[in-house]
């Protein structure tokens, strides 16, 4: 039993029932310091006054225990945001350490195991201390997870389960196991987004309209920004390469237009003049890259088309993340071509400047 968990359950049910500490005591046969100790959580009750004291309290044997089976969508908002800065503030083994006493408290809950496996997958990528042992043995976990929700066989959350197994997988290079997890997922080539919307205004909900339109705008544009970038990695192993920078320049022409993608199509653009040996012009491009890079903001709170779309990881997170993607790029071994290049260096200075700055300011 979890004596700060009791002794808050008991002081709270106490004040709802509008009784003191003494009058609880003398219900149940003890001393008032008795249950000054319990609500402080300087001792347990006794097992055999559990019920006497749910029923002095007016409550349940569950409730004084905070047992619950099951977990709202409002508890499980809470846990995902306390979760995030555990993994934020105290660094991914205390995030995983937390994460393992929630299921154990809610080992039932699908739902909870989806929201940490998603947690394990995001705050591994962004520990910088990580090894690649380490790295797949937190994926396998994750995995181990997501299997558990595809066996539940709940609908709600079999789908991103799936998907989520078939993205590990990937970037585990497992390839066979993440096709099979995608091929699992139900096949449609009807998406109701694209009518829902229009059912809401409609009705009038010209608000929850809007927030839906700018949600699905900004993943169907991610969406393309993907398979443009594939379709250009195709066409570049096949060495057409004005063909690629045609896919590429759109890719660049959407993230300049919508700020979205974290100008990916001008790291994108780089890597293709390194392929060319064109090396100044790649390296022109990647400083464009890191300038842009540096500049997007942590939300969408000042877009023209997503002002409404929350993201999952806050600011602080974000951070974290951008840390460890800008570190990646100055260890990146296929960028060393670029080396003594007079845009590269500044690039590489630019990332390594900014770099402390947000190791030792909030910006």
């Amino acid at each position: 039993m979890n004596t700060l968990i009791i002794g808050d359950t008991i002081l709270r049910l106490r004040r709802e029932k509008g009784i003191t500490q003494e009058q609880l005591a003398n219900m149940v046969g003890v001393s008032a310091g008795a249950v000054c100790k319990w609500e402080t959580g300087n001792s347990l009750p006794d097992i055999a006054l559990l019920a006497p004291l749910a029923r002095a309290l007016n409550g349940s044997l569950d409730e004084l225990l905070s047992y619950n089976p099951e977990l709202s969508e409002a508890d499980l908002l809470d846990i995902k945001e306390n979760l995030t800065e555990v993994f934020i503030q105290k660094g991914f083994n205390d995030g995983e350490e937390k994460s393992k006493e929630l299921l154990n408290e809610f080992p039932n809950s699908v739902h909870l195991k989806l929201s940490i496996a998603g947690l394990i997958q995001m705050y591994s990528m962004a520990s910088a201390e990580e090894s690649e042992e380490l790295y797949r043995l937190r994926m396998e976990y994750a995995l181990e997870l997501l299997e558990q929700v595809v066996m539940s066989k709940d609908v709600k959350y079999v789908s991103q389960a799936l998907f989520f197994i078939s993205s590990i997988q990937l970037m585990l290079e497992n390839y066979d196991e993440s096709e099979k997890a995608l091929k699992e997922l139900l096949p449609s080539s009807i998406d109701p987004m694209t009518i829902y919307p229009i059912l809401l205004q409609r009705q009038g909900k010209n608000s929850e309209a809007k927030i839906l339109c700018e949600g699905r705008l900004l993943l169907y544009l991610n969406q393309s920004t993907a398979m443009l970038t594939t379709i250009a990695n195709i066409v570049i192993e096949e060495e057409n390469y004005e063909e690629a920078k045609i896919f590429i320049d759109t890719i660049r022409n959407i993230q300049s237009i919508f700020n979205t993608g974290l100008h990916s199509g001008d790291y994108n653009l780089c890597n293709l003049y390194i392929k060319k040996q064109q090396l100044e012009v790649a390296a022109k491009y990647f400083k464009i890259y890191v300038e842009g890079l540096i500049s997007i903001e942590y939300d969408y709170n000042n877009s023209k088309f997503f002002k409404d779309v929350q993201l999952e990881v806050n600011e602080e997170g974000q951070q974290s993340i951008r840390k460890k993607m800008y570190q990646s790029l100055i260890d990146d071994t296929k960028l060393k071509v670029l080396e003594g290049l007079p845009d590269y260096s500044e690039a590489i200075q630019i990332l390594r400047t900014d770099l402390l700055f947000r190791s030792g300011i909030t910006r």
